[in-house]
């Protein structure tokens, strides 16, 4: 698809004479005005930024630190507490119901962001309130309130992409999602350090003290988590509810109308009945899930996306193992693998947002997973040559800062503008269901051919990253007619300058 064209108006030039010569409409921006869309891409940095600080201090190796005590010994137990997260957000389905219940996407987001905070709070709070590991219901209350939290979590994020894709032009959509990533690898940095050195320091303490500790940071992390809402609560809430035939929230600031990339159906885009009742939960998401997989380029790209989560969750538990237990990878070794790999994602994702904003999200998506799939060559080579060639997965793996932007600026050109809750879900939330379940089949493999049928645990490794390796290496193979039609690019006339 062509980039944006800029035509410079001479003296006395009229923009609609210019119209008349084009198949499309064109908008007129002013170059002199200022650019709204810079002040909410700011906005969105600033609350991606508190965001993940307090994210950071609330779970993985926090929570799974937090939960140890309360699971030690009970492995099946354990395994349901990691698959958790990952199945309570696909439940994030449920959004398009909700917008149009809640009255807004905005409304959708911020209050299920505050909602899953509070059940998240309310893991620590029962510690303080005196729960402690061998407590009766101590387990099912954890996993009852993780998945809590995650479903709402997952709901909230749908809610906010899809909300933010209207007030951002489509030709800046790579800018946004760019420092969105950028921010997110910049903060976790500096976040996994502070939690090896917090981990470190509490190794002489005791239980008692330990979850005391925990309770402070989980509370600190909550009211980072929070204080997010604070840049974005002020912005206008978007093109209408999302959902069709809804009150608007507000106007977009984008500067433009954009243009559907999608023209839906009746059914779809005007959900609501003749006495507008709110629709049940099946006349809410049945007909996009219809339109979803009815679409030929959208089912392609959720096919990929699904392939690569399920490959990628494949390996998990073998990689764990594997570093830690056979070349007994310390936690610093660790942790400064993971900040080579996101400091290369920084510079990486600006990159990948310039370009997808001249179109190249497939180019992109095909190039980077055929890369990235040779990371598994390398922790193949590590199974050989020890654990040199670790770090040297971890640098290919920088080129996840590509994909990260690539991946969800595609699928939001690929979906229905505005109402799209349905599908961002399926491509985000379900896949990470797949990751997760992968990573239990995974473990059940590894223990089944390394314990049960007395293989060697190196060959079981070295099958597992090989079909690893293939899988993602295919699923680049999806996106090669899965890119975005040519009228979804967005053209303007800017006044005054070329």
């Amino acid at each position: 698809a062509p980039g944006p064209i800029r035509v410079s108006l001479g003296p006395g030039a009229d923009a609609a004479r210019l119209a008349c010569f084009c198949k499309e409409p064109l908008s007129v921006v002013n170059p002199s005005s200022p650019d709204p869309s810079r002040s909410i891409i700011r906005r969105v940095l600033l609350g991606q930024l508190l965001f993940s600080a307090g994210h950071a201090l609330t779970t993985s190796g926090f929570l799974n630190y937090f939960a140890n005590p309360f699971f030690k010994g009970l492995t099946v137990a354990f395994a349901v507490m990691q698959v958790t997260p990952e199945a309570a957000e696909s439940l994030a389905i449920v959004t398009r119901w909700l917008v149009l219940r809640w009255g807004g996407r905005k409304t959708v987001w911020w209050v299920s962001l505050v909602l899953a905070r509070l059940a998240a709070l309310a893991i620590p709070g029962l510690v303080y309130a005196g729960m402690v590991p061998g407590t009766t219901g101590a387990i099912p209350a954890i996993i009852v309130l993780l998945g809590l939290w995650y479903l709402l979590m997952g709901i909230s994020y749908t809610a906010y992409l899809s909300w933010l894709s209207d007030l951002v032009p489509e030709v800046q959509w790579g800018k946004m999602l760019g420092r969105r990533s950028m921010a997110i690898s910049l903060v976790t940095v500096c976040m996994t350090y502070n939690a090896a050195s917090i981990m470190d320091r509490t190794q002489l303490w005791s239980a008692g003290e330990k979850l005391n500790a925990y309770v402070v940071l989980f509370g600190l992390g909550g009211v980072l988590s929070l204080t997010s809402i604070l840049p974005l609560i002020g912005m206008p809430g978007g093109r209408g509810s999302g959902v069709g035939s809804r009150e608007p929230e507000g106007e977009s600031l984008s500067g433009q109308e954009p243009r559907a990339i999608r023209h839906e159906p009746t059914s779809v885009a005007q959900p609501l009945t003749i006495n507008h009742q709110p629709p049940s939960l099946w006349s809410s998401i049945g007909p996009p899930l219809r339109l979803a997989f009815s679409d030929p380029a959208f089912r392609r790209f959720l096919f990929g996306c699904w392939q690569l989560s399920f490959f990628q969750g494949l390996t998990q538990t073998a990689q764990f193992q594997f570093s830690v237990n056979v070349l007994h990878v310390s936690l610093l070794d660790y942790y400064g693998m993971l900040s080579v790999m996101l400091l290369l994602q920084i510079p990486l994702a600006a990159i990948a947002g310039w370009m997808v904003d001249r179109g190249h999200d497939r180019k992109l998506m095909i190039g980077g997973l055929l890369a990235l799939s040779t990371a598994m060559g390398c922790w193949w080579m590590a199974t050989w040559y020890g654990p040199a060639w670790l770090m040297a997965a971890y640098v290919v793996w920088g080129l996840f800062g590509l994909v990260n932007v690539a991946q969800p600026s595609l699928g939001l050109k690929l979906a229905p503008r505005s109402d799209n809750a349905v599908q961002l879900s399926l491509f985000k939330q379900i896949g990470g269901l797949l990751a997760a379940l992968a990573g239990m089949l995974g473990g059940l493999v590894l223990d089944h051919f390394s314990t049960e049928k007395g293989l060697p645990p190196l060959d079981v490794f070295r099958w597992m990253f090989l079909v690893s390796g293939i899988g993602r290496a295919t699923a680049a193979l999806w996106y090669w007619k899965a890119g975005p039609p040519p009228a979804s690019t967005t053209r303007r006339v800017s006044e005054g300058r070329a």
